[in-house]
């Protein structure tokens, strides 16, 4: 995130009946521009990106700041399928009031300036006062396939051993699989799901709750099934 002044600014210069200035807004992007956040599955079963807030700053023709000014924050062009929400009413324009500093600060939606969904793409949210406008660029990243690959544990062959169950129990060793997205950049934090299918009469256990488990990749990208137990009546070694 760009926390520097943006060049995205305007001035706006309503004229008299001479055609003279008889006013002159001007609003600046301070922070908050050029944010890029990624889709992240929400509770409400889709994706969305939270970005931080932005502020603008407002000052008249003399540059003296103004504190106590509306400014209407709106959503600039959008991609086509995408929604933003500034207002957890949902309520266009955001009229956000300045404050000492002559600053209007968009972050309504729960300490963030906005959220967008359904898309992804570049979009603007959009600064007003007067005529006067800036615009905050902001991007929803590229959805980043994962590839996962089997880094060891594959192509095991353990026998049968020992009376705990019938047929004995066949042990394997830890199953490591690397998480990586299509850039071979390691993705951690990943829920993966793993679930084991046999042959019938066989009873694969991948944890406590039987033959499904759910790893969270570490730090690495990597996902490691630490025990992997078979049980069957068939005398066939697995």
């Amino acid at each position: 995130m760009n926390q520097g002044s943006s060049d995205a600014t305007t001035e706006a210069r309503p004229r008299g009946a001479a055609g003279r200035a008889e006013v002159n807004f001007r609003l600046t992007i301070l922070t908050g521009d050029d944010q890029t956040a990624a889709l992240v599955m929400t509770d409400l079963g889709f994706p969305m990106a939270t970005f931080e807030p932005i502020t603008a700053e407002l000052r008249d023709a003399g540059g003296a700041l103004l504190a106590g000014e509306p400014v209407a924050w709106s959503v600039g062009e959008t991609p086509a399928n995408m929604g933003v929400q500034m207002d957890p009413m949902g309520t266009a324009p955001c009229i956000v009031v300045t404050d000492e500093r002559g600053v209007a600060t968009l972050d309504k939606m729960r300490g963030k300036a906005a959220s967008a969904f359904y898309d992804y793409g570049p979009f603007t949210l959009v600064a007003s006062h007067e005529g006067a406008s800036a615009a905050a660029n902001l991007t929803v990243a590229t959805p980043v396939a994962i590839v996962p690959a089997i880094v060891s544990g594959d192509n095991q062959s353990v026998a049968r051993s020992g009376d705990a169950v019938p047929g004995g129990e066949a042990v394997f060793a830890p199953v490591t699989i690397l998480m990586k997205d299509t850039q071979r950049r390691p993705v951690p934090g990943v829920r993966v799901s793993l679930e084991a299918i046999g042959p019938k009469g066989m009873t694969i256990r991948l944890s406590p709750e039987g033959a499904t488990a759910v790893v969270v990749s570490d730090a690495e990208g990597l996902v490691t099934l630490v025990r992997v137990t078979t049980e069957s009546q068939a005398s066939t070694p697995v």
